[in-house]
């Protein structure tokens, strides 16, 4: 995204970083986080402001956008009185379709004390478009903190203080009784806050990368890693329209977890749970490889009803096993195992729990030095040494087998 003012204000409702949504020159300071490529993410959305009409006059045709995209994030507000002119109009429209939606405001700081001003000013034209927090569909508000342009650079906003951000992210949680997502990036918040990103600790992340291949973003000091991703400011959308009726550009996204945890997110069911911790990242496994992380597959494979010999050798057998999971999930079936079908394959284990994703979990447990008898029995032996893992890994030692401690399980 650009730091123009109406891409800004889109961009504070999704976090509170005023970490350059644009990809500028504030990104320069932050070290590289190597990892998986956007490609390697199933859920995938964007993010609009007025900017995606402003070619055209033209709307954003909904329906068509829906057809290839899971979510997407509208600007509402930026500082303590601007709205976008397009914001209550793409709302509507965006709510008559199946994508999961959310308002972002942009943090346009003028004082030192106008964090509730401007929270005030978002819930307020928030609430006028329909929106509430709460409504099936609806995904958390976000705020967007990033720099700001000024004779054409990308500059640290000089009246940005933490307080402030911390008085819009409680008031914003308060009135719409959810906890909203902050968009930045970790070399504005390096930059442009001391690197003081405590107070973004407690929130989801939307954080920014562009052009950077399988180089996902560095996690903002003294909070967690990303939760969304803005991989692109400039990928061609069909629905968003462009110069001579040709297809628009717009901000594309991903989303780190699975589709049932985006929509439990959105207040359709289930429990929404959060992408691994910083630290952890799902390996690739693919044809050729033999080991644990191969048998691991297998047995997982299996528990999801796709019988896989768990010999510990990827070949054509377990390739074909693995194509056939992808196409049942509705992931892109190349038969290899990356994050999106890693976050497919995974179940949540606890005590009681039986079976060969259990016997999966125990053979990680010893690979990691954490021995226990792999019979497939999730008993008490087993919920010792899961505790023991997750305490060493800082993880909460709960003794329960979800999606971090999978994550790290496999990433050893």
């Amino acid at each position: 995204m650009s730091m123009r003012p109406s891409h800004a204000l889109r961009l504070t409702a999704l976090g509170i970083a005023t970490a350059s949504l644009t990809g500028g020159a504030v990104l320069a300071t932050a070290p590289q986080s190597a990892a998986a490529p956007p490609s390697s993410y199933s859920v995938k959305g964007i993010d609009t402001s007025h900017h995606n009409h402003d070619a055209t006059g033209q709307p954003i045709d909904w329906k068509r956008v829906a057809q290839k995209n899971v979510f997407t994030f509208l600007k509402a507000t930026q500082g303590s009185r601007y709205k976008d002119p397009w914001f209550a109009r793409d709302f509507e429209a965006a709510s008559a379709t199946s994508l999961l939606r959310a308002p972002y405001h942009f943090f346009d700081p003028k004082s030192t004390r106008d964090g509730a001003a401007q929270a005030d000013h978002f819930i307020r034209t928030a609430r006028a478009a329909g929106y509430s927090g709460t409504k099936a569909g609806e995904l958390p508000p976000v705020l967007d903190v990033e720099s700001v342009r000024v004779n054409g650079k990308e500059v640290c906003p000089k009246a940005l203080r933490a307080g402030q951000l911390d008085i819009f992210l409680k008031r914003v949680k308060a009135a719409f009784k959810v906890t909203p997502i902050v968009y930045t990036r970790a070399s504005f918040v390096n930059d442009c806050m001391g690197g003081k990103g405590q107070v973004f600790k407690d929130y989801p992340l939307w954080l920014a990368r562009y052009g950077s291949g399988a180089r996902e973003p560095q996690p903002v000091p003294g909070a967690d890693s990303w939760t969304f991703w803005q991989y692109t400011e400039s990928e061609r959308v069909p629905g968003v329209p462009g110069a001579k009726n040709t297809v628009g550009t717009a901000d594309r996204n991903v989303y780190r977890g699975t589709l049932a945890q985006l929509r439990a997110m959105a207040n359709l069911g289930g429990t929404p749970t959060t992408p691994p911790r910083p630290g952890t990242s799902w390996p690739t496994v693919k044809p050729g490889q033999r080991g644990v992380d191969v048998s691991t597959v297998q047995l997982l494979l299996t528990a999801r009803g796709h019988a896989t010999k768990a010999d510990g050798v990827f070949g054509s057998g377990t390739t074909a096993k693995v194509k056939a999971f992808q196409k049942a999930q509705h992931l892109n079936a190349d038969g290899i195992v990356g994050p999106a079908t890693w976050t497919r394959l995974v179940t949540t284990l606890k005590a009681g729990s039986k079976g060969t994703a259990v016997k999966a979990l125990q053979r990680q447990l010893t690979a990691n030095g954490h021995t226990v008898n792999a019979d497939g029995t999730f008993g008490p032996a087993t919920t010792a040494k899961v505790k023991a893992f997750q305490k060493a890994h800082r993880l909460t030692a709960d003794g329960i087998a979800g999606p971090d401690t999978w994550a790290a399980l496999v990433s050893r």
